[in-house]
């Protein structure tokens, strides 16, 4: 049966209302605050700074902290034109939902593939992050060396179990861990200022133009964008927040200019701990533990222990919350018969997707597949994933911003419409510009040559082009089969 305005599936009355609510999801449970930790969530701080921070210190050097501004201030165009259109889009708002509104239902269709493989892929790299920073964990508290395969199929289910609870179940969990680990990083860029930092005393070297326009600061956009990968939360929720019109763009705003102020500051700090011109070095010798050799050396030995239990927490949330989107981005899709039907239902107690028991059954498998082929979990499944799952997102949100611009540009309807258009036409070329400099610079942020950064940068690309051509030639192929039967 066809989708419903907003995105559920219509069924006939004689089915009742158990058969309804089992492909509906729970409306209602979600406010600012909620939506905001959900996407805050996605981008967990902690995990960020201590997973990939190093890597942007590394390639990006000491501009690094001025990098999360830069982003936030390009996302924040894209956030006024995405968030002008969502009134205008009576469905779950996922970015595809966007696409086919504005560019058609081939596009829209090849958008929709492009975000399910790139929310994926992002969620198998950060497994390997999660599972490294826990056999780290087990290792130095208990003295046991576990295999991370096992740790990160332990952790897997864990994820799988509280978002199968159930959305407002899973919003608590995080809200409890964010604010852990959101005050851990104060706490160590607070007491990093108190004492003066290193021996070059405080600086602010990271903004100067020198530092910030460079080559390695364009390779290093995985990281920054990489942090704000979850502004798409604000309208995959839609079905499930209380007055969506209002809610939406300030749990958007919110976020953005949170996660933009607060990654500045705390890597600003973190520079000003080794200094200026150890930066680079001493990510290059510790990228897995600098974050806790900086609490350690500048709040105490507690701080490095709570610091790495937190890590772990923090990239649980963030599994958490891409769990939960990857099975709505799931529900909606099947709701609109790109999926099997079946994909749409919804647990008949706790209403959240059921779809999320074959995410969390790829996940493992994948994990599985690396460990087969002797590949590390950070160097290897991390990177290797994380980045084209990037790339597919921030394609995404460049084919979403030519939606808005197209969208507002054919209603014209008032000179609000036509700053709009104005605003988004400058999205989707500063978005087109991070695409090229990703992809111009894919190899090093893989660290690799061949057939890895051909992965990295085909795959969204083969995803968006073959699923749009497969949708196109179905529905030409519809249209001559109606044609032969009137005939």
């Amino acid at each position: 049966m066809p989708p419903t305005a907003d995105g559920t599936i219509e069924t006939n009355s004689e089915r009742g209302n158990t058969d309804s609510h089992a492909h509906t999801l729970k409306p209602g449970v979600l406010g600012v605050t909620a939506v905001a930790f959900l996407v805050i969530s996605a981008a967990a701080p902690l995990n960020l700074l201590a997973g990939y921070g190093p890597l942007g210190y590394m390639v990006g050097g000491l501009g690094a902290p001025a990098g999360f501004v830069l982003a936030g201030l390009v996302l924040a165009t894209f956030v006024a034109g995405f968030m002008a259109m969502s009134r205008y889009m009576h469905r779950p708002g996922t970015f595809y939902a966007y696409v086919e509104r504005g560019l058609g239902k081939d596009l829209g269709r090849g958008a929709a593939a492009v975000a399910l493989i790139s929310y994926l892929a992002i969620q198998v790299g950060a497994m390997g992050i999660l599972a490294t920073v826990a056999q780290s964990l087990i290792d130095n508290f208990f003295g046991l060396h576990v295999h991370w395969a096992i740790i990160a199929v332990v952790l897997q289910v864990i994820v799988w179990y509280l978002g199968r609870r159930g959305i407002d179940i899973g919003t608590k969990v995080l809200g409890v861990l964010l604010f852990a680990e959101i005050g851990i990083l104060a706490v160590i860029a607070v007491c990093v200022l108190v004492k003066g930092g290193s021996s070059e005393g405080i600086h602010a070297g990271s903004f100067a133009p020198s530092n910030v326009f460079t080559s390695g600061m364009a390779a290093s956009s995985v990281v920054w964008f990489g942090a704000f990968l979850g502004i798409e939360y604000t309208a995959i929720y839609r079905p499930e927040t209380r007055n969506p019109e209002r809610t939406l763009p300030r749990a958007a705003y919110v976020s953005l200019i949170f996660l933009a102020v607060f990654y500045c500051f705390v890597s600003w700090a973190i520079v000003q701990a080794f200094g200026d011109s150890a930066i680079a070095t001493a990510a290059g010798d510790h990228p897995t533990d600098m974050i806790y050799l900086v609490a350690e050396r500048y709040v105490g030995t507690w701080a490095g222990d709570v610091t790495q239990i937190l890590m772990v927490t923090s990239s649980i949330a963030s599994g958490l919350a891409y769990f939960n989107a990857i099975s709505r981005y799931g529900h909606s899709m099947s709701s609109e018969g790109m999926l099997p039907k079946r994909m749409s239902r919804v647990h008949p107690v706790y209403r959240s997707p059921n779809n999320g028991n074959l995410q969390a059954i790829i996940t493992v498998g994948a994990v599985f597949l690396f460990t087969a082929a002797g590949l590390d979990p950070y160097t290897n499944m991390t990177v290797w994933m994380s980045t084209p799952g990037v790339l597919g997102i921030i394609v995404l949100m460049t084919l979403t911003a030519v939606a808005v611009v197209v969208f507002f540009w054919r209603r014209q309807q008032s000179s609000r419409d036509r700053w709009i258009v104005a605003v988004s036409s400058v999205s989707a070329l500063l978005l087109g510009t991070v695409t090229y400099l990703l992809i111009d610079n894919v190899a090093l942020m893989t660290a690799s040559t061949g057939a890895v950064n051909a992965f990295a940068v085909t795959l969204p690309f083969a995803a968006l082009l073959l699923v749009a051509l497969v949708s196109r030639l179905r529905r030409g192929h519809g249209a001559v089969a109606a044609a032969d039967t009137d005939a």
